[in-house]
């Protein structure tokens, strides 16, 4: 069974997968990738209509894949979710919801991780600080990080998507309902919540909480190994990365971000899906595929490889700061949101995330406003187009 990915690193992780898969419908996963964002999309969307498309294509959830499936590019995998109801394998509604398009699913998800904040213990050592629970709390390790010397929070991106991650959060946080309706076209950018989100980011800035924007990726697990730098936003996903370049689980740890005043327990979720072309060449396997990706034979390996967290909540890799997630996010039982990459359609949220990579490089209370103005002016066009 082919698949197109846009991630050459999980190949391996794919191979293993296949090799499962194998045992339960006879087929392996052979793996192509385009490393380059934009040429894998435009390859995509080029071959996917024609007979030389991929078996399996990696893909985003949300809008971008609503975007193919309006085109008929994918097949419907509805019967891969009624699957995994029934079996007890996934009972996630909001996750589904993701994956649909005019009530049919299109998608089924390679993985599901949690934006959580990922912490040096070392540097939470040397600061004397407990696991902050409230966002006062949060502040004041942010403080004590800086009076010590060490830059609080990585914060990197001002260029790439990478610039949402703090906005879907405070959002998210401050207003699980808003966030769901402003990235519905149904609120304003400009509305209050919104621009509360946005002072709490740049009061954030003010008290010197982030790195550069420019921050490299690759400097970062030296930095949190050291304790120089104490925290970081980001999806479980990137705690593979952050092992195999040095780090261990004692080195590590995670947890939810406490609400912002007024906010509740809530988090941001990303999954990509592996779904099926509509002219995949062995289009009955390649569905099969699909209704038996969410088995847990094929997720427990799929997720060791990954080291991060799957849509079956029982599978969980044998990584410690990744257990500490599962765990919070079980007891905690945060609402969860769909990363904001994928929760609108394509084209206003590039436009967006240039606005807020803006921001970061200029975060005042001023800019803040005229960033949410910016936001809204392109919403009111970028809806229209895609309702028509």
């Amino acid at each position: 069974m082919t698949l197109v990915t846009d991630n050459a690193t999980w190949g391996p992780g794919y191979t293993q997968a296949g090799d499962a898969l194998h045992r339960l419908v006879g087929y392996h996963i052979r793996s192509r990738s385009v490393p380059n964002v934009s040429n894998y999309q435009q390859i995509v969307r080029m071959s996917a209509q024609t007979d030389s498309t991929s078996d399996l294509i990696k893909w985003w959830n949300g809008y971008r894949l609503q975007d193919l499936a309006r085109a008929g590019i994918l097949t419907d995998v509805s019967s891969a979710w009624d699957r995994a109801a029934r079996e007890g394998w996934s009972d996630d509604a909001e996750l589904r919801t993701s994956f649909t398009f005019e009530g049919r699913q299109y998608g089924v998800p390679l993985y599901k991780s949690y934006y959580v904040i990922l912490y040096s213990k070392k540097a939470f050592a040397r600061l004397k600080a407990d696991v902050p629970t409230t966002w006062d709390e949060f502040v004041h390790v942010v403080e004590a990080a800086r009076r010590a010397g060490m830059t609080p929070i990585a914060s990197g991106g001002a260029t790439t998507w990478e610039s949402l991650i703090w906005f879907q959060q405070l959002v998210n946080g401050l207003d699980h309902g808003y966030y769901q309706d402003v990235t519905a076209g149904r609120a304003s950018y400009t509305d209050p919540v919104a621009q509360q989100a946005m002072g709490l980011w740049a009061d954030l800035y003010r008290r010197e909480a982030f790195s550069a924007p420019d921050l490299s990726a690759g400097s970062l697990p030296g930095q949190l190994a050291k304790g120089t730098t104490v925290m970081q936003l980001y999806a479980t996903w990137t705690v593979g990365s952050l092992l195999t370049s040095g780090l261990s689980d004692a080195d590590l740890g995670a947890f939810l971000l406490p609400p912002p005043p007024g906010g509740a327990p809530s988090v941001v979720v990303e999954s990509a899906g592996l779904t099926v072309a509509a002219k995949s060449h062995k289009h009955a396997a390649a569905v099969a595929v699909a209704d038996s990706w969410l088995d847990p034979s094929v997720q427990k390996v799929f997720s060791n490889f990954l080291k991060d967290t799957s849509a079956d909540p029982s599978v969980v890799p044998d990584v410690g700061v990744v257990r500490d997630v599962a765990t919070a996010v079980k007891e905690q039982r945060p609402t969860q949101a769909t990363r904001y990459w994928e929760a609108s359609p394509p084209a206003l949220v590039e436009g967006n995330v240039q606005d807020l990579s803006a921001f970061m490089t200029n975060p005042t209370p001023a800019n803040a406003r005229s960033t949410l103005d910016s936001m809204q002016r392109r919403a009111d066009k970028e809806w229209k187009v895609w309702n028509s």
